[in-house]
């Protein structure tokens, strides 16, 4: 006597019964409106995402602290010399020992941000495959910002001749590090290009992520930071050749670097915020 195998449609809230095959017999197939498991690919965990995110929050934070160890105090200590020279109780070489090692701390905390940021876009990269792209342009960067280093300590071992070159303006700078270490200098050009670099992986990255969660915070500091990139052209050319103008690039950098980070933190926080 044959076997029948009677099948039904489930309901769309019962799950779905599997049915093993007879030998001899063929599978039945689903009847039409049958509940089918899905898969979307590129789907990543939730917790993945966050975590994503909450990197990107806090490699923005670690940036701000860069920005203003790094680049608004020895700017504003430079400025300050140079317009108010009584203003500070410290001869020309001392200040520059003192830029010098706010410039070497915000190096240092600006690559622990590069890094974070990295870590962010490499979580994300689940979720969009271009983020690789802004995680390998950080790693750049990070490499470039150990290249700076070196030219840094240089000006610190030899404060008194930069003090003497530069004379309180901070725009001689590059062509005073040309003048008493050339090599130095080479080192410094191949750093600048490469933080360059690194950030255009933030922007890259940031860009992404204000797309893909239609947050303008982020949208907002991502702008900001490609501005920090385009104002930092100046520089990295006046290393390689001799260009006036760049005053105002380097006095417009510091106010950059304290909101680009600002507002990318503010869109990460709202960004998760929503997610959750």
């Amino acid at each position: 006597m044959p076997t029948t195998v009677e099948s039904t449609s489930p309901s769309p809230t019962s799950p779905v019964a599997t049915v093993d095959p007879v030998p001899g017999q063929p599978i039945p197939s689903a009847s039409p409106g049958a509940a089918v498991p899905t898969h979307e690919p590129g789907r990543i965990p939730h917790a993945d995402e966050s975590s994503g995110l909450r990197r990107i929050a806090t490699g923005s934070t670690v940036g701000l602290a860069a920005g203003v160890v790094g680049l608004a105090l020895p700017v504003t200590l430079l400025l300050l010399a140079r317009y108010r020279p009584g203003a500070l109780p410290i001869s020309a070489s001392q200040l520059l020992q003192v830029t010098a090692v706010l410039a070497l701390t915000g190096a240092l905390l600006f690559a622990v941000s590069l890094i974070v940021y990295r870590l962010g876009f490499a979580s994300l990269r689940a979720v969009d495959p271009r983020f690789w792209a802004a995680s390998a342009l950080c790693m750049l960067g990070t490499v470039g910002l150990v290249l700076i280093v070196l030219p840094i300590a240089i000006a610190l071992a030899s404060s008194d001749t930069m003090a003497a070159c530069i004379q309180g303006a901070p725009t001689k700078a590059p062509a005073c590090l040309r003048a008493v270490a050339p090599l130095a200098s080479y080192l410094a050009i191949a750093g600048v290009w490469l933080v360059w670099l690194g950030g255009l992986g933030i922007v890259l990255g940031i860009g992404l992520a204000s797309v893909r969660y239609r947050e303008a915070w982020l949208s907002a500091g991502a702008a900001l930071y490609a501005l920090i990139i385009l104002g930092l052209l100046a520089p990295g050319l006046s290393l390689m050749f001799p260009i006036g103008g760049i005053a105002y690039a380097i006095v417009a950098l510091p106010l950059l670097v304290l909101l680009a980070p600002a507002l990318t933190s503010r869109g990460s926080h709202r960004a998760m915020s929503a997610a959750a």
